[in-house]
């Protein structure tokens, strides 16, 4: 009986370091992946920022362009640091480590990204369902002032998150979980708004046969959209929205897709950036008519072009 039970013993400590061995790997699969990727979208966006900075032509919503551009550049590049200690942490017996506030820098670009969509969908919205209000009484300045606000409300709301909740203090405080619910309301108010605008804005594209838009455009639109809520809203739910995550293969997961994410930015960028090239008198794809004759680009709900 001892050595039946010996057996049993020896054969589930096999099976218990062999799942060890085998989920040590996926997190390193993951980690190393999500390295690449973000590689890929630290050189696209930078990219993006040089050009749009150079550009000489002048356009509002160049303000969302580049606000878009920092603001995945410094996620991306923060999710290379932690998913490299957490890679090197595997392999080494001690480990750098990282300031608490690196953290809160993580998640502030992360929620300021998906901020500054929710406002390029927004805005294109209103300017396909009401282009002579869009036009004629629009503030020329939104597109800045709106990117401010963004900043500001979004980097306050995870500092004082860090101060309350422990992150950046020593212990929690009474405001905790009241700034939980805040960012919790946060992060549903962005979701409604984006996935409202962006629903409008593909029904009055597809029915309006006024704006000529082609497939490969109006596909574009409806990718990035499944793009913004495929794989940027699980980091959100998994991180803030759920109390507790059991598995770490979800966490890897989610912050692989919110890089992909950012990486995709810059690629839908170039890809309406050479949409838009045209000769001469031929009206670009996709716009409607405002005012006076005037193309108002009313495309991508999470990339403006210029």
């Amino acid at each position: 009986m001892d050595q039946y039970r010996k057996a049993i013993n020896d054969s589930s400590n096999d099976i218990t370091g062999m799942n060890l061995k085998v989920e040590i790997a996926g997190h390193v699969l993951f980690r190393s992946i999500t390295v690449v990727v973000a590689l890929c979208g630290l050189v696209g966006n930078g990219v993006v920022i040089q050009l749009v900075h150079s550009s000489i032509r002048k356009n509002s919503f160049r303000v969302y362009t580049l606000s878009l551009a920092v603001a995945d550049f410094m996620h991306l590049g923060l999710q290379i640091v932690f998913c490299v200690r957490r890679i090197l942490r595997i392999f080494l017996w001690s480990c750098f480590q990282l300031p608490s506030i690196l953290m809160i820098l993580r998640f502030f670009s992360y929620f300021t990204g998906l901020g500054i969509m929710t406002a390029i969908s927004f805005q294109r919205c209103l300017s396909v369902l009401f282009p002579v209000w869009y036009r004629c009484h629009c503030p020329k300045h939104l597109p800045a002032c709106v990117s401010v606000c963004l900043w500001l409300l979004n980097f306050l709301m995870n500092i004082l998150r860090g101060y309350a909740c422990g992150q950046l203090s020593i212990q929690t405080t009474s405001f905790c979980p009241a700034l939980v619910t805040i960012t919790d309301v946060w992060i549903l108010f962005l979701f409604s708004v984006m996935g409202t605008s962006s629903l409008l804005l593909l029904l009055r594209v597809r029915e309006n046969t006024q704006l000529h838009l082609p497939r490969k455009l109006f596909m574009v639109i409806l990718f990035t959209t499944l793009a913004f809520f495929l794989c940027g809203v699980p980091l959100s739910i998994i991180r803030f929205l759920v109390s507790e995550v059991g598995n770490q293969t979800f966490d890897d997961i989610c912050i692989l897709l919110s890089s992909i994410n950012s990486t995709m930015n810059p690629a839908i960028y170039f890809f309406i950036r050479g949409s838009g090239r045209r000769q001469p008198g031929e009206p670009l794809a996709g716009v409607s008519r405002g005012p006076q004759g005037v193309s108002e680009v009313a495309i991508l709900p999470g990339m403006p072009v210029g």
